[in-house]
């Protein structure tokens, strides 16, 4: 859980992520926690948490790595056949990330659809970054072909073996971080599970910037696309 000035979100995630898994795995489950330059109360907040339960893990740097780079270095460090990354906003609440945990029974990867799924509650996502996240989707289908209806939504879980086959592969470090995951699933031709989930879009706190973040990442797509061509 990647999770940079989130001292006002990350406590009922963590709360309700931990209620949710320890009912289904005791306590043979972690939740890594990536303080990622916080510069808040991130890091109370969360030791706080981890006083509860040993379940909560921290690990800390003090310079933001980027979202990717902070997912990058969680998943680096965590224990299990299993892993996963979740957003600190809890948009995928844990009942919906266990179904991606369950599709790992048959796939090396799952990825959160929300296209497919069902929004519920939030707020409601403003007409300009629909239009933006349209667009987005068709570049990266016709440029990187990326055939997945949401390569952008922050829930993914990878069997372990697989992301460690992955994980050397993987350069970029910010929003681009999900489309070079993926361009090199397709690569390696690892098997994909696209997982309808209920989700709610949540905007206050939100660190996605469009008018900057969208260009940067696709540009990246160059680069991605050269890295993960067939060799």
């Amino acid at each position: 859980m990647p999770a940079y000035n989130e001292g006002a979100r990350i406590a009922p995630t963590i709360r309700e992520y931990l209620d949710h898994f320890s009912r289904i795995y005791g306590a043979a489950f972690e939740i890594v926690v990536v303080l990622n330059g916080c510069r808040d109360d991130t890091r109370e907040v969360v030791e706080a948490a981890a006083q509860r339960s040993p379940s909560v893990r921290i690990i800390e740097f003090t310079q933001p790595l980027g979202k990717g780079g902070a997912i990058w270095e969680g998943l680096a460090v965590a224990y299990g056949n299993k892993l996963a990354f979740v957003d600190a906003d809890n948009m995928v609440r844990a009942p919906e990330a266990e179904k991606l945990i369950r599709a790992l029974d048959t796939h090396d990867v799952a990825i959160a659809n929300r296209f497919a799924g069902v929004e519920e509650g939030g707020s409601s996502q403003p007409p300009m970054r629909k239009i933006i996240s349209l667009g987005s989707r068709l570049w990266v289908r016709l440029f990187l072909g990326l055939p997945y209806e949401d390569t952008q939504c922050g829930a993914k879980a990878f069997r372990t073996v697989a992301w460690r086959h992955l994980a050397p592969e993987i350069q970029e470090r910010s929003w681009a971080f999900d489309l070079d995951v993926l361009a090199h699933v397709r690569r390696l031709d690892l098997s994909v599970a696209e997982v309808p989930v209920r989700w709610r879009h949540v905007t206050e706190g939100s660190k996605v910037r469009p008018w900057k973040d969208v260009p940067r990442t696709l540009l990246s797509t160059l680069a991605i696309r050269r890295r993960s061509r067939p060799r």
